[in-house]
């Protein structure tokens, strides 16, 4: 399995996230890498890293972000959803409009 692991933007749990699937490295089917913007969330670094991620070829996405409603988080969720790769969010209370109830 592969994990790509994109923080765009930054929250405190953030550094956590990507550890927790395998903090000791000793999992063989399980491969995690991690992708970063630092703090920016706009649509120009979402590209980046929906490019660099891609050659990845990850089957799984994870991606990570203080607020899943900005232009940047959705484009990498939206890309990956498009290209049938499951995606996972984690973000903030604001995020709350990135998703209908």
């Amino acid at each position: 399995m592969k994990l790509a692991v994109v923080k765009i933007g930054c929250i405190a749990a953030s550094p956590l996230l990507d550890l927790v699937f395998d903090e000791r490295a000793e999992r063989e089917d399980f491969e995690i890498r991690v992708y970063s913007s630092g703090a920016k969330m706009d649509a120009g670094s979402a590209a980046t890293l929906i490019e660099t991620v891609s050659t990845y070829e990850p089957q799984l996405v994870l991606v990570i972000s203080p607020n899943a409603a900005l232009e940047g988080p959705t484009n990498i969720r939206t890309h990956f959803m498009e290209k049938k790769i499951p995606v996972i969010s984690i973000s903030d209370a604001p995020s709350k409009k990135a998703w209908q109830y």
